[in-house]
């Protein structure tokens, strides 16, 4: 039993949430400056409890860095209370992972190549903060193109916390966003599309009967291969150009008149176009490039 108190004690103290903010922090630090390689050396660290792979791209980093949000300290903290409760100290040895990771400045310094890099933190961890600036400061740009009113609709970002926590009270951190290969947020009342550039590894999303007319956010979103924006309220789709690995879109029922971007995306191969007012010439067109197009 003394055992058992002393290791809880020891875990209660490297789980507290000032221990995770510093974890945490310095985690970001490291994705922010693209010190991949290294993240995925410390995460080998901890492969004797958890696998967990940082792809030379950055894929990988949502898992560990959501294993020491410190959103998540009060259920670890009371899984291991339980624990020592029960004298349970096979659940408890679960736990000992972050003792390997709490000196985390000290283990980054020490990696081979390792570049020095200021660790006194640029901001306060905030937990009320609305999701849209953990990497990048940056305010946001007005956005080019037609603009229309706002309706009652939810952001991307929005439609993303209630679909996950069933509200929009709990802070989603956007980094989640990035490991993400699929999002259906059909029928989710979306009118923005704020949030949805932090989807940077996501291949198919399905935003299909939403209130979406601006596609802008979409334009940095370069892996996707299949779009499903059915029955929304787009009329331009120039920022679609962009998408340069996309083989499927599904355009149908919207206010679309020019598909013209659609002809600059050489892997295309399907679109529907159908419930649009769209040239035939221009259907013609697409379809001479080997595009199906169905209108």
């Amino acid at each position: 039993m003394e055992k058992t108190n002393d290791l809880k004690e020891r875990l209660l103290e490297a789980w507290s949430e000032v221990n995770l903010n510093k974890i945490s922090r310095n985690l970001i630090r490291l994705y922010k400056e693209k010190e991949y390689e290294k993240l995925n050396i410390i995460s080998g660290m901890l492969s004797e409890w958890v696998e967990i792979v940082i792809e030379p791209d950055g894929k990988g980093f949502a898992k560990i860095i959501s294993l020491y949000h410190p959103d998540r300290g009060d259920y670890y903290r009371g899984l291991i209370s339980s624990a020592a409760r029960q004298e349970d100290i096979l659940t408890l040895a679960r736990f000992e992972h972050i003792f390997v990771i709490e000196n985390i400045e000290e283990i980054a310094a020490t990696i081979e190549s390792y570049e020095d890099i200021d660790y006194h933190p640029e901001y306060e961890w905030d937990v009320k903060d609305t999701g849209f600036s953990y990497f990048q400061d940056k305010k946001k740009k007005p956005r080019k193109g037609k603009q229309k009113v706002k309706s009652e609709g939810y952001s991307f970002y929005e439609a993303m916390q209630i679909r996950q926590y069933g509200d929009m009270d709990t802070t989603f951190p956007t980094y989640y966003l990035e490991d993400l290969d699929e999002i259906e947020l059909s029928e989710s009342e979306i009118d923005d599309l704020d949030g949805v550039e932090y989807c940077i590894h996501t291949v198919s999303m399905d935003l299909s009967f939403n209130l979406i007319y601006d596609l802008s956010p979409l334009a940095s979103l370069v892996y996707l291969q299949e779009l499903n924006l059915s029955n929304n309220q787009i009329e331009y789709i120039d920022d679609i150009s962009n998408l340069q690995q996309l083989k499927s879109i599904d355009l149908s029922n919207n206010s679309i008149t020019d598909i013209l971007p659609l002809l600059e995306i050489e892997v295309l191969e399907c679109a529907d176009l159908s419930g649009n007012k769209i040239p035939q010439e221009q259907i013609k067109g697409l379809r001479d490039t080997g595009v199906t197009v169905d209108y």
